[in-house]
């Protein structure tokens, strides 16, 4: 993930996606941990994004709730 630009909530995904299906068994462990620790920044990069957009989304409702 040498990008600076931020990716969208679905960029991220497609990401996550190419990085589980390029592990295997014939991957050297290093490489592995590698693409393992890539993953993993992308999944909390995934879950914050979906906490911003509940956030979103309750204020959303609370706002027209109360309308």
């Amino acid at each position: 993930m040498a990008e600076n630009k931020e990716m969208t909530l679905e960029e991220s995904f497609d990401a996550l996606d190419k990085i589980i299906n390029t592990i295997d068994d014939s991957m050297s462990l290093d490489d592995a941990f590698k693409k393992y620790d890539e993953g993993v920044k992308l999944l909390k990069e995934c879950k914050d994004k979906l906490d911003i957009y509940e956030k979103k989304l309750t204020i959303v409702n609370d706002t027209n709730t109360n309308e």
